[in-house]
């Protein structure tokens, strides 16, 4: 069950596992672990919201700026950038916390596509890529293993 993972990604595993886990762990918490080998240099939410809250006041109004990681540019264009500008004091926490939640609901499906290599849904992040941020970089996710 672990014999896709390389030796990076199962060491980075259990070494996390082990330090931070009173228990032993599972399988299927070291292949979840093994895929976060390949995300640690991606943002967190609050990072993502951050980049792109500081955006709004750098760029405007009239100068959409476009981001490299999909999820953030399909994160920011769920939203819609003149939303964005138009925010008030009073409805920023709402629209900070509906981004955040878009951008962490992306990040987890991009998580489990490349953990189960499941091909339908390693098909539907690839399409959601497409659609809501076409100018971005599209997820890289691994084929599925032939058995």
């Amino acid at each position: 069950m672990l014999s896709d993972l390389s030796d990076e990604q199962f060491k980075y595993a259990i070494e996390v596992l082990v330090k931070t886990q009173k228990y032993a762990p599972t399988i299927s918490e070291i292949r979840e672990k093994a895929v976060e080998f390949n995300h640690q240099a991606e943002l967190t939410a609050e990072e993502a919201w951050a980049l792109v809250y500081l955006d709004v006041h750098k760029k405007g109004y009239y100068n959409e700026p476009h981001y490299d990681d999909w999820k953030v540019e399909a994160a920011k264009n769920a939203i819609g950038w003149h939303t964005l500008c138009d925010m008030t004091e009073e409805t920023k926490g709402v629209i900070r916390a509906h981004f955040m939640r878009i951008y962490d609901s992306l990040k987890n499906r991009e998580k489990t596509a490349e953990a189960i290599q499941n091909p339908q849904l390693r098909e539907l992040v690839q399409t959601l890529a497409l659609a809501f941020a076409p100018r971005a970089t599209q997820p890289a996710l691994p084929a599925p293993e032939d058995d």
